[in-house]
């Protein structure tokens, strides 16, 4: 029998059981032995969930379902950013394949984690981490094996598109928008990992990392979130034919890379740009293909409990390799230079070359590398690159 532990029952942990327990039959079939889930891993005991146990052994003692050494793979979607760490680095040292869903402890931990796993000869899989639904992972690693990969660019926040695309489309002030992501569960409370960045940029480092085989950093890419925004910048862009998305993009040339997370204003006819609502969008650019693009769910119980789930059966078929996909490269990072077309507003006077005055407050600049124009605004101004 092959036993798994669950850590973590909120949301994504309840879609894992409700979906295991629905192909489970057919996944014991086709693996020849029973497979079955048989610690759940909770902070409270005694509080009342949506989702049936379905006999699983509920537990708030981390170090039980560590110990237990019939336990062969542990599933953590926990959320938690000390006790998801604590939960993989010890797993993965008593030989359980790991399946997570937790970009945090990723993003902090991503080379020690991996060497770990390949050192005891163990799985490490995060499809579930960056892009939730959307299948990114595995084509990635398959994508830059041969180091091909010179740049990748993506909406990695659906809640920020959610709340892009109803200002846009809607004309819903900036504040409206956000309380109302909020009653749909799109964003938190304290919104602000999602609209200051902070949440893409931990999923690009990711996403660099594997592209370009060597370690990208968060504090190697530049972070500008869309809190900054109002409606009429929205507005002003989308009558011109652009789309305003928080986009996260990486260029490696040579062994010199450049990476940010800002808000660039893209054609809505564009892959990206006319990608609406809470969906993430992925572009791989590469040295021997023009490019390969990926859509889908970036959120929410059931695409994150899929991509749980589709690991599990890459584990259980042993469809993967257990080498670690990162490697050694040496990287110099370089600020974020890439030259474009800025929308600016502001109040105040701009030491910036203008090509064409909007409104009173509002022009088009001439082109200007993106560092330069970030480093001439003054407090409270706006600036957000054009792309063709």
């Amino acid at each position: 029998m092959i036993r798994i532990a669950l850590a973590g029952y909120g949301t994504v942990g309840q879609g894992v059981m409700d979906l295991f327990h629905r192909r489970k039959n057919s996944l014991q079939t086709r693996v020849g032995k029973k497979v079955d889930i048989y610690y759940v891993l909770v902070r409270d005991e005694n509080k009342a969930r949506e989702i049936d146990l379905h006999g699983a052994k509920l537990t708030s003692d981390a170090w039980e379902i560590i110990s237990d050494e019939s336990v062969q793979v542990l599933m953590e979607a926990t959320g938690d950013i000390d006790l998801g760490y604590v939960l993989i680095r010890e797993a993965l040292k008593r030989k359980k394949h790991v399946i997570t869903a937790n970009k945090s402890v990723l993003s902090r931990h991503f080379e020690e984690l991996s060497d770990l796993a390949e050192e005891h000869g163990v799985y490490l899989l995060y499809e579930a981490s960056v892009g939730g639904g959307t299948p990114l992972m595995k084509p990635l690693q398959d994508l830059s094996l041969h180091g091909e990969i010179r740049s990748l660019r993506g909406l990695l926040s659906g809640s920020c598109n959610y709340v892009l695309t109803r200002m846009r489309r809607d004309q819903i002030s900036y504040d409206d928008v956000v309380e109302e992501a909020k009653e749909l569960g799109y964003l938190e409370a304290d919104p602000i990992d999602d609209v200051g960045g902070f949440d893409t940029r931990r999923k690009l480092r990711i996403l660099a990392t594997l592209a370009f085989q060597g370690k990208v950093e968060e504090k190697d890419i530049s972070l500008e979130g869309i809190s900054g925004l109002v409606q009429e910048d929205i507005s002003l862009l989308s009558q011109m034919g652009y789309a305003v998305r928080l986009l996260a993009q990486a260029r490696r040339d040579g062994h010199r890379i450049q990476a940010a997370v800002h808000p660039v204003a893209l054609p809505h006819a564009s892959f990206l740009g006319s990608m609406d609502g809470a969906d993430n969008g992925v572009e791989f650019y590469g040295e021997n293909f023009l490019r390969v693009s990926f859509q889908g769910s970036g959120a929410g119980r059931y695409p994150t409990a899929h991509a749980m789930l589709a690991d599990l059966e890459d584990v259980l078929f042993n469809l993967r390799r257990k080498e670690s996909p990162l490697r050694k490269t040496h990287l110099f990072h370089d600020p974020f230079e890439v030259p474009s077309r800025f929308y600016v507003r502001s109040t105040a006077p701009l030491e910036i070359a203008l090509e064409t005055q909007l409104k009173e407050d509002t022009w088009l600049t001439a082109p200007i590398p993106y560092s330069e124009v970030k480093s001439l605004l003054p407090p409270g101004a706006v600036a957000i690159p054009i792309e063709k």
